[in-house]
């Protein structure tokens, strides 16, 4: 297992990220909103959301549907179930789906990038149980960072001081904009040298949560051929953040992706 897997359970497993989680319900940019919708529009009656945090996706995804929302982050799933006590919520790795029968979801989705959040062996376990959880002509819609987006070249630090008139409030937010600066200070010294730097893929440090996160970035052959060789159809619709298609060519400003992939119809 590539370290990767014990820096991210624990930034995820960290109150502050739970907190963060817990307080984005109802966000999505453009690009995640097309492809939701265009999903949405086949009608599935049974939806899997995987990576549900705090339940930010729940309210739009489990309207009259048949819903389960999983997380390997157990302080996750009690953020979800707080907030949504009537539905479904389970303590669960995507690697491992066996607790759902082959072909009983029409929509699978992963957002936030987390597939992109355990190693590349990882990655492909996920696909095949997507694929196998999925039913016929099903969709499966997540996020993946583009390898060659030019951010990484200097890791912009996504932190602010939010002003504020309460000095509390503003000693408090100067103190973790500081803390947040040791932090990256200390991460990048240590967790630079665990990156890899593939032809199709990398394995690279991200700014989010005070550049406590290594995620997997792909490129387009990259990902086509993973979603090919677990037997999706070879034409998923793929989208930039603005709700765009995009084309064979991804610029370095494409930060990463919206990837809605079919489960081809049995005839």
């Amino acid at each position: 297992m590539h370290q990767m897997e014990t820096i991210n359970r624990r930034t995820w497993e960290n109150p502050w990220s739970i907190r963060e989680y817990g307080r984005s319900a109802g966000f999505l940019d453009d690009g995640e909103r097309v492809a939701f919708t265009l999903a949405l529009e086949h009608g599935p009656k049974r939806v899997l959301d995987i990576g549900v945090g705090g339940g930010r996706t729940t309210d739009l995804l489990a309207g009259g549907r048949d819903y389960v929302g999983i997380d390997y982050t157990a302080r996750m799933i009690e953020r979800a179930r707080a907030k949504h006590p009537t539905l479904r919520f389970e303590h669960m790795d995507a690697r491992d789906l066996s607790a759902f029968a082959p072909s009983s979801f029409g929509l699978v989705v992963f957002s936030f990038n987390g597939i992109d959040s355990v190693n590349p062996e990882g990655r492909l376990q996920i696909l095949q149980e997507v694929f196998r959880v999925l039913a016929p002509g099903g969709q499966f819609v997540f996020s993946t960072f583009h390898k060659d987006w030019e951010g990484f070249a200097d890791l912009p630090d996504y932190r602010r001081i939010e002003w504020t008139v309460d000095p509390l409030r503003l000693g408090f937010r100067i103190y973790r904009y500081v803390e947040g600066g040791i932090l990256k200070a200390i991460r990048l010294r240590r967790n630079r040298a665990l990156e890899v730097h593939a032809s199709d893929h990398a394995i690279r440090m991200h700014a989010a949560h005070d550049f406590g996160i290594m995620i997997h970035a792909t490129t387009r052959s990259h990902l086509l051929k993973q979603l090919a060789d677990v037997g999706f159809a070879d034409d998923p619709d793929l989208f930039d953040r603005e709700g765009l298609r995009l084309d064979a060519v991804w610029h370095a400003s494409l930060h990463f992706l919206y990837v809605m992939a079919r489960k081809p119809t049995v005839s």
